[in-house]
């Protein structure tokens, strides 16, 4: 479930992220939960039409530079704490 959508300023470009959890429930353990951000890109158009369901769609670029990905995961770890796994696209 996506928690938040948000757009990190970096490098005089902005990056789209997205907060999510995740739940798990098992007979044997109960339940468990995780958190995790997601990266999509660098934003080329924000929400700039809907699709069939009605919802917001926007354009993004990947990000596939190792140091850019590098620093944009420091940040985002420093922004939110709580969320230590952060995936590209």
């Amino acid at each position: 479930m996506v928690l938040e959508e948000a757009v990190l300023q970096y490098n005089g470009r902005e990056v789209l992220y997205l907060v999510e959890a995740a739940a798990a429930d098992t007979s044997c353990c109960g339940g468990a939960g995780m958190g995790f951000i997601m990266v999509p890109g660098y934003v080329v158009n924000l929400r700039g039409r809907r699709n069939e369901e009605g919802l917001w769609v926007s354009e993004v670029e990947r990000i596939s530079d190792d140091e850019e990905r590098r620093e944009i995961t420091g940040i985002l770890k420093r922004e939110h704490p709580g969320f230590q796994q952060i995936l590209f696209a």
